[in-house]
């Protein structure tokens, strides 16, 4: 239950110790974003830049962005780069920034997606070295302030809603629902738009333990953009008010979310991007997954 257990227990970190990182987690790190940069961002029109003058970055960016609007302060931070505004480029920069956030958390170090869309020029030059392209986000990452206990970390709780009648997953259900999050047949149609898929139809078609969990993907401001359309023998994924450009990188880290399960559930894990030019003004088609 690795993934699983990544998909309950991550959480954003927003406090972080002083100090730098160690040069074996700091090579580890730099490893992992050449190759995602030379096997999958050269292709796809993205780069994950590494910063490690992490002070320096906070000061030029205090007031400028952050979560919720607040700089968070880190000894380091990853810069995610675009070639340009366009949504598939957004799809698949957010989906391997976030598997950055699970690689860092099998280090056992925190990390935080930062909204940085309204800097200015000076500042996206300094970030990204002179090199040419666009930065709405960063990463900041580093050792927690204050780190959950071993036994905290891996309790198995989820947010779970009073509309769940069954406990078959021997999750830890909490009295107390979690309104603040959807619950799964909200999120979740049949065939087509806006038809809802019963529990029955999910458990039958033996995906309700993965659509479940997937819950779980983080979006900003936790919005939960993302809907999933159940066909056969595949989804779709959608996202609602599809002019918010945000949405379409809360997709992306939905997608990382879906495949880790999925491989991990022995589900087909392969997904390809859909150019959606239907101009519907509700939603807004951006993945096929197969299931």
């Amino acid at each position: 239950m690795k993934f699983r257990e990544f998909t309950v227990n991550n959480h954003s970190t927003r406090e972080f110790m002083d100090d730098r990182m160690n040069q074996v987690d700091i090579g580890a790190i730099k490893a992992y974003l050449d190759e995602l940069n030379s096997t999958n961002g050269k292709e796809k029109g993205f780069s994950l830049i590494l910063l490690e003058n992490g002070a320096e970055v906070f000061e030029d960016l205090e007031g400028f962005g952050g979560y919720g609007g607040v700089m968070i302060k880190g000894p380091h931070y990853i810069a995610l780069r675009l070639d340009r505004l366009d949504h598939e480029i957004a799809v698949y920069g957010a989906f391997y920034l976030q598997s950055v956030v699970k690689k860092l958390y099998d280090l056992d170090l925190g990390s935080c997606w930062i909204t940085v869309d309204g800097i200015i020029p000076s500042q996206v030059e300094r970030l990204l070295a002179g090199q040419p392209g666009i930065i709405q986000h960063l990463l900041v990452f580093g050792k927690p302030a204050k780190k959950d206990s071993k036994g905290d970390r891996h309790k198995t709780i989820v947010n779970c809603d009073a509309k769940y009648e069954q406990d078959p997953y021997g999750l830890a259900i909490i009295s107390t629902p979690d309104e603040s999050r959807l619950s799964v047949v909200e999120t979740i149609f049949l065939k087509t738009w806006g038809n809802v898929a019963p529990y029955e139809e999910m458990e039958k078609r033996g995906v309700l333990d993965l659509l479940y969990y997937v819950r779980n993907s983080p979006s900003y401001q936790n919005a939960q953009p993302c809907r999933l359309i159940l066909k056969d023998g595949y989804g779709e994924l959608c996202v609602i008010n599809p002019e918010q450009e945000e949405n379409y990188t809360d997709a992306g880290i939905m997608l990382f979310f879906l495949e880790g399960l999925a491989k991990e559930m022995s589900f087909p894990s392969n997904w390809h991007f859909i150019q959606d030019d239907s101009d519907n003004a509700e939603y807004r088609r951006v993945a096929h997954f197969d299931l």
